[in-house]
Formats: C-alpha cells, structure tokens, sequence
C-alpha cells in the first residue's frame, strides 16, 4: 500500500512532484543545522541529558544498532517554539518554505503561518505558456487563502509582468493586486513591491494599502505613474521608499498632511516637478537622481530631521531652488550642482558634511560657495569637492571661524597649485583640526598638473595653527611633489601626530626614502604607514 503524502498546494504546479525522499532528508538535515543558532535557547533544558541514567544511554545505543535514526539526524523543527521557527523560516523563499511544508503535520502549520513571505523568484520561472502561469498564479493564490488571516508581518512581492496578450497581462495584474488586498487583511506591517510592468499597462495601487492601520513600511518600485491618496486617508507608515515612479506635488501633501508619523523617506529616480515637505516628524530624507532631472524646487521644512542626503543634477539653474529647514539636522551630504538659490540656515547641530557641488553649464558663478559653508561651519566633520575647495580661491580668504571641526576631508584631483592656496585658507579657521584626509586621483589627467611649487618650507611659513594638534594624516599621492611636501612638513612640525598613512603608486616607490627621513628629523613618534595603490 502506498503512504498517504502531506497535502501541499503547490501540488496542482507539480512542485511537490520535485521533492525526492532525499531532498526531504535533505532539508531535514540541513533544518537541524538551522538549529545551532537558537541552541542557546534550550541551554536550561538540556542540562538535565547530562544526567541520564546509564541504562538509558545503553538502550538508545542499542535502537541506533538496531537502525533507528541518531538523534542529530531527527526533526527537531517539532520542539521549537513558533516564534524561533518562524524567525528560522523567514529567511526562506517560497519555493523551499512549500517544501519544508510537507516534512510533517507541525511543518506545515509553521508553513501557513510563517509571518514573513517572499514571492521574488518567480521571474526566470516556466511562464511561457498560459496554462504554466495559470496554475503558478492559482497556486500562489491558494497558498494565501489556506493562510486564513494568520498574520502577515513582512510580504515582498518582486514580479515582472509577462509580455503576451492582454488578457492574460491582466488577470496577472490582477492576481497581483488581489495578494496585496490579501495582505492588507492580514494585518501587514511591512510590505516592499517591485513590479515590472509593460508601458503600455497601466496600474494603480489599491487605496487599501494608504489605508491599513498596521502598515509601518512601504516600499514601492515600478515604472508607473504613483496617484496621490486622498488627503482625508490617514495612515502609520513610518518608512516610505519610492524608485523608478512619476509623482506629482499631491503625494507630498499627502505625506504632509496625512503621515503623522512618518521617519524615513527616500525617494530615488523619482519623477516629480517640485518638492515641498512639511512634517513634525520626519527624521530621515533622501532624493536620489544621479543623473540629470526635472526637479525645479525642493523646499524641506522638517523639525526633527536629522540625515538628509540630496543628488540632484541639472543642465540649467534658473529657475531652481534648495531651502530647508531643519534645525536639528546632524548629517547633510550634498551632490550635484550648486544653485543660484537656496537657504540652507544656521544648522547648529550638524556633526557631518558631505559636500560635492560643481557649478552648471549655464553658470560658471561661485559666489555663493562661502554662503554654503557658512552654513555647515559647526560641523565636526566636513568632506569637500576640489571643485568647492578652487572655488574658496576665487571668493578670497576664508573669514568663517570653523572652530568645531575635527576632520576634514578633501576628495581632489591633485593638490595642484591652484588648490594649495585655497587649501591654506581653509585651514587657518579649523584651529582644532585632528584628522586629515586627501583622496586625489590623477589618472583622470590628461595633461600633467602643475604640483611642485609648494614645497615644506612654504608650509612652515604659514604659522597654521592645526598643525599642534593634528593626530593622523592621510594621504593620497599624486602627480608632482605637492602632496609629498605637505606629508613632510608635518611628519616633521606636527608634535601630537601619531599615525600617517601615504598611499602611492609604483611609480612612486622613490618617495618612501624621502618621507623616511623627514621622518627622523620628526618631533612626534609617528607611526607611518605605506600602502601601495592598487591598479584600476
């Protein structure tokens, strides 16, 4: 007579069929290795084995002669408390989660209510006919209604949209839609949508989903146009995570006016014409467009914000506009062009700077670059473009005190003559500099730059007063001897530096010699370290 098999209801899309009496070990070994992680857990329980009676360790080697299964190789998936089980299973895919569901009567209990689900290896599945996707689509349709209503904590649905004829697009649409309907019943909480839709189909999300009072995080990635919920829908997002979608100002509003607790929100490749963003209690906002966009004003005005990270690229930059607000702001890192118009404020809280500003085609104007790091001078940590660092040269010298900053970094093409004297500048107003990093790349030269004419003697000249309390230093050697320089003015003059770092080409082996002996004539113990670059 033939065993009677577990139902599963991937059966009918013949997956079952897949799984050999020797995947099922399989797994069932592999499950028991899942196990050591949460060993610890039964520390308590298992104490007491140690203690076992002799005879019973005699008759269980005895079943182990006889053939019986070591208990190493036995389920223990049974012993597990659903909370450790379904935190084992949530890093499983669907596909094996079906599996592991036919194993026992317990298994598949865990299988119908594992809180976490993923359905995203579906797109180089055997679609390629209309009866293979019908019984994938039912399958994972009754997958989802066996659930019942057991919660759904986390569901990731990551589907590309077959190309065929439309009736078969939208019923797949369609069963899409319906698994986030399901989803939403089922009281989720997170839930990260990655659809990839022919241009000619249109979607729009189920209002449901603005709607769920247990929604905490929503990502959405697709290639459509994203309509506005209304305004009167209130929701609990806190995490909002928007790629590749057309947006219009009315989503802003909504998420103005309707995420009362919203904390994250990113926006990448985002399509949209304007930005304004009110909220009391955003803490976290990110706009992403590496290359160049439509966006004409971003207005941010965020009391709690603390990390805003901005990539906004343009070809022209009238008509364009930054301001923010954001008082309590901690981390800022800019990239992009610089603007004609913006406000940044005085960020007195701001402990990180990143910026990389380049000025636009149409505008050659730096006038504005002190402006900006007026802005950011409390900063203990302020990262520059050599772009920005040429442009303190042409504004003059550097009046702004940066008294608060600590380490200062410069991501430069080389520290070539038109830099060193900006660079002076900057310098003298960081009296508490300890940390210097100079990243440069020549390779990007096509002609030689000019780097020789500021030797160590020019430094000492400079009475700068970091020099007494700088404590490492990091730099990047170029073309010319500028860099070399500046290393051994302060291997020689900085007293409190305890750590160099010079990383160098193989062409320029020769430097290690003479940094050595800067390095004998050193006030300071410094430790230097030579790193040969690598090749690109």
């Amino acid at each position: 007579m033939g065993t009677c098999r577990p139902y599963s209801p991937f059966h009918s899309y013949q997956i079952g069929s897949l799984i050999s009496f020797h995947h099922l070990k399989l797994f069932q070994y592999c499950s028991s290795l899942r196990l050591q992680g949460v060993r610890c857990y039964y520390k308590n329980k298992r104490t007491t084995s140690i203690m076992e009676p002799k005879s019973k360790l005699l008759a269980t080697t005895s079943s182990q002669a006889q053939g019986a299964c070591p208990d190493h190789m036995k389920d223990r998936f049974s012993d597990l408390p659903d909370e450790v089980a379904h935190q084992i299973l949530s890093s499983v895919s669907i596909l094996d989660l079906t599996r592991f569901g036919t194993l026992s009567k317990k298994c598949r209990e865990l299988y119908l209510s594992t809180p976490s689900l993923n359905f995203d290896e579906f797109n180089n599945w055997n679609k390629s006919s209309y009866a293979k996707q019908f019984k994938l689509l039912s399958s994972l349709d009754r997958f989802l209604v066996r659930r019942r209503e057991n919660k759904i904590q986390c569901f990731r649905i990551c589907w590309s949209l077959s190309y065929g004829k439309a009736a078969s697009l939208y019923n797949e649409l369609y069963r899409v839609v319906t698994w986030i309907h399901m989803a939403v019943r089922c009281n989720v909480e997170v839930l990260d949508l990655e659809l990839r839709i022919p241009d000619t189909t249109r979607l729009e999300l189920p209002s449901c989903i603005f709607l769920c009072g247990s929604l905490r995080s929503l990502s959405v990635h697709c290639n459509k146009i994203l309509t506005a919920p209304s305004l009167v829908s209130s929701t609990n997002l806190q995490y909002l995570k928007l790629t590749n979608v057309t947006v219009d100002e009315g989503l802003c509003k909504w998420i103005s006016c309707s995420c009362k607790c919203i904390k994250e929100l990113h926006l990448e490749h985002v399509e949209v014409e304007n930005i304004t963003m009110e909220s009391s209690s955003l803490e976290s906002f990110s706009f992403v467009f590496p290359s160049y966009c439509g966006l004409c004003h971003l207005n941010i005005s965020c009391e709690k914000l603390e990390d805003i990270h901005i990539e906004w690229r343009f070809a022209s930059t009238s008509s364009r506009s930054f301001k923010f607000f954001a008082p309590n702001l901690k981390y800022l890192k800019w990239i992009g062009n610089l603007l004609n118009n913006q406000n940044l404020g005085k960020l007195m809280c701001l402990e990180k700077a990143e910026i990389f500003l380049k000025h636009g085609v149409d505008n050659n104007d730096f006038s504005n670059v002190l402006e900006v790091l007026c802005s950011v001078c409390r900063a203990k940590v302020l990262i520059l473009s050599g772009e920005m660092t040429k442009a303190l040269m042409r504004e003059g010298p550097v009046s702004t005190p940066f008294d608060d900053i600590s380490y200062l970094g410069m991501h430069i093409e080389s520290l070539d003559d038109n830099i060193v004297p900006a660079m002076v500048s900057l310098l003298r107003g960081m009296p508490n500099l300890k940390t210097l990093y100079i990243k440069s790349d020549p390779s990007i030269f096509i002609h030689k730059p000019e780097a020789c004419g500021f030797n160590k003697e020019f430094w000492k000249s400079q009475n700068l007063a970091f020099i007494d309390q700088l404590k490492e230093a990091t730099i990047e050697l170029s073309n010319g001897n500028n860099e070399l320089e500046l290393a051994r003015y302060m291997l020689e003059d900085a007293k409190n530096l305890k750590k160099m770092v010079l990383l160098y080409s193989p062409q320029q082996s020769t430097h290690i010699r003479v940094v050595n002996e800067s390095r004998m004539n050193s006030v300071a113990t410094a430790r230097v370290v030579f790193q040969e670059k690598q090749r690109k």
